[in-house]
């Protein structure tokens, strides 16, 4: 199992949230979204290279800033 940020998981790859750098602030964005530890999120896309990040997380479809996805640290298999 590797430890990577939202951001650098490949599209179409599967994931589940380990942890959310960041403070109070963030982590309330965050599970507003319905992200949060031990939620499986699927990345669909990014957009350009510093572009929003495009991601799956149960029927709901989202995008983020690139700088929120680095802070979104992600296990795959």
């Amino acid at each position: 199992m590797r430890k990577i940020s939202l951001a650098h998981l490949k599209a179409d790859h599967k994931g589940r949230v380990i942890e959310i750098l960041g403070g109070g602030n963030i982590h309330k964005r965050l599970m507003s979204m319905g992200i949060f530890e031990g939620k499986e999120i699927s990345k669909l896309s990014h957009i350009g290279l510093r572009g929003p990040v495009v991601f799956k997380v149960g029927r709901s479809i989202l995008a983020v800033g690139h700088g929120v996805a680095e802070k979104i640290i992600v296990e795959t298999e």
